[in-house]
């Protein structure tokens, strides 16, 4: 019984074979899709799950009241963890880090063995971080790790890199390696951090070396660094609350009395880092927004799959009339044909399932090698994908198949036996049918997707060409490695002898920065409530004219202004932006000039000049207040300016230039546009783009392959028709207008709902930026004339091939 069962089945599969590809590949791409959704929305809620003690684990955040508004952030000043742990002894463990990227690595000894690597991903960490956090250790002592300044612990991947793979990692315990010029011994190889992790790392430095050569700086309650975290471990049932209002006095202790009023100190879980925008995360916070858009996305693209299989199997419904007839005098009841019908649509899901796990890996491969710097996302083969695709395939067979299948079985015995269903029987001839309103609902569905990629498309275009108050063309940045001062003015100086090189400057980054440190300032007399938290970037003389910032009153930095890294009590020259002018209550730029702020409530900044305004953060917000002021050996990169940068002979000679003062360093060079691409400020917006245009393609591809089926049921349906018109004279041109004049209306009717909800959502979506394009109807007619051309293409294809086929044979067929 059951392998009959199956036969019938799987011979009507066979004899349609057109609509059983079609529908396999439509819903094999769908839930491709919804997998890919899945491991994504998995990838992202797990974030540190894999920690013993994650619902324990809190992050140390602040808000800050300023006369601006409130500030929030995820980091902290370094004090803040020495701190934790002597007030709150309750506390299990208290762990602090600061996220340095760029570090030279150099393995070997001897002439020729000596090999060069650079490691993007390094971070200091104290001793207290593998009592917190639960990475594995595959070599070395994991209870006495980052105890002393001059050991390293390097991951499985990196390890693998310096040494090569299959190293015996036991081997490379106390070996030495110079990292950034000093030695440090290897203390411990670990496993690899998962990329659904907040604490990305390749290599860990001891907490302990950093604090040896920043003693100023780490001291500093009131300099803060916007990677520098604070990690807690609350005991079991840990009143939070109560902690929350012991921070009232820990503030109060530590914070000069103005500051105090202002910040408040919370404590958030771990698993909100991630999630939650407020405090930021530690690489990037995902938004709820996002999740849910992608959601969305994923059952567009399988709504749209399932209309297909609903409108393809009831085209098809009148060529199985006689096999109902049949079944129902057999003694077949209307219920036992649609279970019947319903048993055949989930073997066709099932097949598209396997198809779509195989889609579902190339998709993430491609999307990793698109986002691999940020995202890892993979396809592993467990009990949960097993139970999602046996749930996502009885939700599919359920939509796709239940009215088709109580379509069929509906037919009158003897109307079916005799072959006369009509169009009118299975919806295909009413002016308002179901059939017409999915149509509808496929177009609508397609138009907004084409709608919300053309707006995140010009929205990220906007961010990346939008005048952003500095020149970004013709500079290149080079990383420098040390502060060396002799060797930053020997570097200078065989730059500045070539000719190609029009303008040099040594900084602490581009305007434009992911990093950056910030610091309290107000005027000296002002209250402590007009305190505020603005940036602060060390350049050097030459910063305004290499990025070619407007200087609009006063004048610039020059050498004697330079500001010395072991000042206790500092009293310098500054220059701020136009923002920090009137933030910081000054009347005007010119008002600015030659007046003294006060800088951490201990430091003096006298205003020798006031920039045009620059966008120093992305231009997802507004332009932020900022101070400037020359760092002097605070450097670890040089901006230079030439009008050679794409000659090969220039770029050789730089190359060599740096080889001559940096022959143990890796030359690492990129032009400041992609230096600002690669410093993923529009991550987010980057995967809403690439979502959008992976699902506005998929679902017109599965809406293309679902008119083409349709179409040429309804061609066969009105083969007949078509001879008759045929020989009375009718043109091609005029069959094939009798095809697309019912799908042009129904397109219009898909444009007119398509567009407001386009619009509603694109326009809450902008809402989100500072800097913004403004909506206006040509992203809305392209988005119609896209799938004009898509639809009638498609549609014309198999009309066009109707029209011109021998009249004869059809009258005969019939």
């Amino acid at each position: 019984m059951i392998r009959n069962y199956f036969i019938t089945i799987f011979r009507n599969l066979t004899r349609n074979r057109a609509a059983t590809i079609i529908n396999v590949a439509g819903l094999a791409v769908s839930i491709a899709c919804c997998i890919c959704i899945y491991v994504f929305i998995k990838h992202e809620q797990t974030f540190d799950a894999f920690h013993t003690k994650a619902d324990r684990i809190q992050r140390v955040v602040f808000e800050d009241q300023t006369s601006q508004g409130t500030e929030f952030g995820g980091y902290t000043s370094f004090p803040v963890a020495k701190a934790l742990r002597n007030d709150f002894p309750e506390l299990e463990t208290v762990t602090q880090m600061y996220v340095r990227n760029g570090a030279i690595i150099q393995a070997g000894e001897g002439a020729g063995q000596r090999k060069l690597f650079e490691e993007k991903e390094m971070t200091y960490a104290d001793e207290w971080f593998f009592k917190t956090f639960d990475f594995t250790v595959l070599a070395g002592n994991r209870n006495n790790l980052l105890v002393t300044p001059d050991e390293v612990v390097l991951t499985k991947k990196l390890a693998d890199k310096i040494y090569g793979p299959g190293t015996d990692y036991n081997t490379l315990i106390n070996k030495t390696l110079a990292v950034n010029k000093n030695p440090y011994r290897i203390s411990a190889v670990i496993a690899d951090a998962p990329r659904n992790s907040n604490i990305p790392f390749n290599m860990l430095l001891p907490f302990k070396d950093f604090e040896r050569h920043n003693t100023v700086t780490v001291n500093n309650w009131l300099s803060n660094y916007s990677e520098s975290y604070t990690f807690v471990t609350t005991p079991a049932n840990y009143n939070a609350a109560k902690f929350d209002a012991a921070l009232i006095g820990f503030k109060n202790k530590y914070l000069p009395a103005d500051n105090a009023k202002r910040t408040k100190f919370h404590l958030q879980p771990l698993k909100e880092v991630h999630t939650d925008e407020t405090y930021g995360g530690t690489l990037y916070a995902t938004p709820g927004i996002l999740i849910i858009a992608f959601l969305l996305m994923g059952s567009i693209v399988l709504l749209t799959a399932c209309i297909n299989f609903v409108n393809l199997a009831t085209a098809q419904s009148f060529k199985r009339s006689k096999e109902i007839g049949i079944r129902k005098t057999l003694g077949s009841s209307k219920w036992g044909i649609t279970a019947r019908f319903l048993g055949e649509t989930f073997i066709i899901t099932a097949i598209a399932s396997v198809a779509g796990l195989l889609l579902a890996d190339w998709f993430l491969d491609a999307f990793n090698n698109y986002l691999s710097f940020v995202v890892d996302f993979n396809l592993h083969i467990d009990w949960t994908i097993i139970i999602f695709l046996i749930g996502l395939s009885v939700v599919i067979t359920l939509l796709a198949g239940f009215y088709p299948a109580r379509v069929m079985s509906s037919f009158a015995p003897i109307i079916a036996l005799k072959s006369t269903i009509k169009a009118k029987n299975t919806g295909f001839s009413n002016r308002f049918s179901l059939r017409k309103a999915l149509i509808v609902v496929q177009f609508v569905v397609t138009q907004i997707l084409i709608i919300g990629t053309v707006v995140v498309a010009t929205q990220i275009n906007y961010f990346y060409s939008k005048d952003t108050g500095y020149r970004k063309e013709g500079i290149l940045t080079v990383e420098v490695p040390s502060n060396d001062q002799q060797k930053i003015d020997k570097f200078r100086s065989l730059l500045s002898a070539q000719p190609a090189v029009q303008s040099i400057s040594f900084n602490s980054g581009p305007p434009t920065s992911a990093s950056n440190g910030f610091s309290d300032v107000r005027l000296p007399r002002a209250a402590s409530s007009d305190n505020m938290s603005v940036e602060r970037k060390f350049v050097d003389q030459d910063y305004l004219r290499t990025y070619d910032i407007k200087l609009v009153a006063g004048r610039d930095l020059t050498t004697t202004d330079r500001v010395m890294l072991n000042d206790s009590i500092m009293n310098y020259n500054v220059l701020i932006n136009q923002k920090a002018v009137a933030a910081i209550g000054f009347k005007s730029p010119d008002d600015a000039i030659g007046k003294q702020v006060l800088i951490n409530n201990r430091e003096y900044g006298t205003v020798v000049g006031v920039t045009a305004d620059f966008y120093n953060t992305s231009l997802q917000n507004q332009v932020s207040p900022c101070l400037l002021f020359n760092g002097g050996n605070w450097v670890n990169n040089v901006a230079i300016r030439s009008s050679s940068m794409n000659d090969a002979q220039f770029n050789k000679a730089l190359q060599q230039t740096w080889e001559t003062v940096y022959p143990d360093n890796v030359y690492k060079v990129s032009t400041l546009n992609e230096y600002i691409r690669n410093r993923a400020f529009y991550i987010l917006e980057d995967i809403m783009f690439q979502g959008f245009r992976i699902f506005v393609g998929l679902a017109i591809v599965i809406g293309c392959m679902g008119l083409y089926g349709l179409v040429s049921f309804l061609a066969l349906q009105r083969q007949k028709e078509i001879g008759i018109r045929k020989v009375l004279g009718s043109s091609v041109n005029g069959i094939v207008y009798l095809f697309t004049k019912e799908f042009t209306w129904l397109i219009v009717i898909a444009f007119l709902v398509a567009a407001p909800l386009g619009y509603l959502a694109m326009s809450t979506w902008l809402q989100t930026f500072a800097n913004r394009i403004d909506l206006h109807a040509g992203y809305f007619v392209l988005a119609f004339i896209i799938s004009v051309i898509v639809a009638g293409l498609t549609i014309s294809f198999q009309s066009i091939k109707a029209a011109v086929a021998n009249p004869v044979k059809s009258l005969r067929s019939e």
